[in-house]
């Protein structure tokens, strides 16, 4: 048998950050939904892709982490980063069957795969669910995301059409870019003299949307042999033997029903006391496709008093710079716009980039104009809608291993956009930052701090990459408007992202 077991390995994982693997985004949701948790000190990644997310909490936190993905060039990639921030972080690329069964592991306090769980074999799950049994430490948490049915129901038959193609009809040796060109293909030939099984107008649509996606993205999410949507319920049967219970899914958005439901569908969830049923009627009413759920090995609820001086203790940052922050939230049920009396506060008392505790947000802000209440869903909304960082109590680590991961990522910015995250201490994680930022950066680093040198470096750096600004999908004509959009975008990373940067730890101050 192949080592890849039929999972899709000669097209390059992307690049992507997934911030609901970093232990101290975990402990604000679960910690905000009001659960008691140990200290931490161990964790593990399972199925790490490229190794970004891994990389960033390691170098960013104080957990000693241990992560394996089966693919060797993933592997390489991911040691590569691990070797520029001395993080010590142990990642290997052994199957799963060789990792999970391994004897010189620790016990861990956290556990997360994204990604992974829908797209293995029951076989390989069934070893997960044993490895979790066995090395997730009572009172650790369990980091778990999946396709999601009845979401998917729809458009089971279009993947499967999709693999199939690529397994009967692709030319001897075509490479998986080339098949999946000729399923997308296929199919809209297909959608095209209307097939009655998928009749769906949403399928239709969503073929329109995957046309458009990354190739190297599709491979990975729709061409594996492997590949199982499943109800909650079914999630909840799988992980029993582990003796898991359902905390909460990991987004705080999730935590604001009234984002998510009309009355009457309120009415029907509050009226149904087994919390797991709870949650599938919940995935019907939004026709759930992917779900990112946190899960606790003996989860145990504060008191309400508790609960709050818990709450207050945790810690918020602005994530972005406060011009760039919307007041609308496009969602599953439409867009809606944020209470400017209730946001504007809590964002203009934030404006500063610095940690601030939500102790610290209640003294200034709670009074006739807001109540508690109004307080915490705000925050919610605010940090599931990822413009404020949720913060752990105390910065995890002296900030050097992620200042030395973010000189390495700079330097690799020169040739390529594929890697948009910086390492935060603050937050122990990463922060979204754009290639041009990172290349001001390189530079604010060298010891140019003026917009127009900013902006030169770039400008002459792309010119020898042979490489042209698009704004606004359009190529910039002319070196005199690509030098001047470049200084527009040097003045802003000056006046609004460095102070953020500088709060966050991923500069100095």
């Amino acid at each position: 048998m192949s080592w890849s077991a039929g999972y899709v390995t000669d097209v390059d994982y992307t690049y992507g950050y997934y911030s609901e693997l970093n232990p101290s985004h975990a402990r604000f949701v679960l910690q905000d939904a009001g659960y008691a948790l140990p200290a931490w000190h161990t964790a593990c990644e399972l199925g790490f892709g490229q190794g970004i997310s891994v990389n960033l909490h390691a170098a960013s936190g104080n957990l000693q982490w241990y992560a394996n993905d089966f693919n060797p060039q993933h592997a390489a990639f991911a040691q590569e980063l691990a070797a520029a921030s001395g993080s010590g972080a142990v990642l290997s690329d052994e199957s799963f069957a060789e990792f999970c069964t391994r004897d010189d592991l620790p016990q861990f306090d956290f556990i997360g795969l994204h990604g992974i769980w829908s797209w293995i074999s029951a076989d390989n799950r069934a070893l997960i669910v044993d490895f979790v049994r066995r090395k997730l430490r009572v009172g650790g948490v369990l980091y778990i995301s999946y396709n999601t049915l009845p979401g998917w129901a729809a458009f089971i038959p279009l993947r499967k059409l999709f693999a199939s193609h690529a397994e009967r009809m692709s030319a001897p040796g075509a490479g998986i870019e080339a098949q999946v060109k000729a399923a997308l293909d296929f199919s809209q030939q297909l959608l095209a003299v209307e097939p009655r099984a998928l009749s769906d107008s949403r399928v239709k649509e969503r073929l329109g949307i995957i046309a458009k996606q990354d190739p190297h993205y599709l491979a990975h999410e729709y061409f594996n042999r492997d590949w199982e949507p499943m109800y909650f319920a079914d999630m909840a049967a799988a992980l029993a033997p582990a003796k898991l219970a359902y905390a909460c899914q990991a987004s705080t958005l999730d935590q604001v029903s009234v984002l998510h439901f009309t009355p009457e569908q309120q009415a029907l969830l509050d009226g149904i006391s087994d919390p797991l049923f709870r949650e599938t009627v919940r995935d019907y009413i939004q026709n759930q496709q992917f779900r990112r759920d946190y899960w606790i090995k003996g989860a145990r609820k504060l008191a309400p008093a508790e609960q709050q001086a818990q709450w207050e203790r945790l810690r918020v940052a602005l994530a972005v710079p406060r011009d760039q922050i919307k007041m609308k939230l496009a969602l599953p049920r439409g867009t809606i716009t944020l209470t400017p009396a209730l946001y504007d506060p809590v964002l203009d008392a934030l404006v500063d980039g610095q940690p601030h505790t939500l102790g610290e947000l209640a003294r200034q802000l709670l009074g006739p104009a807001m109540q508690r209440s109004q307080l915490v869903e705000v925050i919610r909304v605010l940090v599931g809608a990822r413009m404020l960082l949720p913060l752990p109590e105390q910065p995890p680590t002296d900030g050097q291993a992620a200042a030395r991961l973010n000189r390495h990522l700079v330097q690799l910015a020169r040739h390529s956009a594929r890697i948009a995250v910086l390492a935060s201490p603050q937050s122990g994680g990463g922060v979204p930052l754009s290639r041009f930022s990172q290349l001001f950066i390189q530079q604010y680093l060298a010891g140019e701090h003026m917009a127009d040198g900013l902006a030169l470096h770039v400008h002459a750096l792309l010119l020898h990459n042979r490489e042209r600004v698009v704004h606004e999908g359009k190529m910039m004509e002319s070196e005199a408007a690509q030098l001047a959009h470049l200084q527009g975008l040097a003045q802003h990373f000056l006046q609004r992202e460095l102070p953020l940067l500088q709060g966050m730890g991923v500069l100095p101050a």
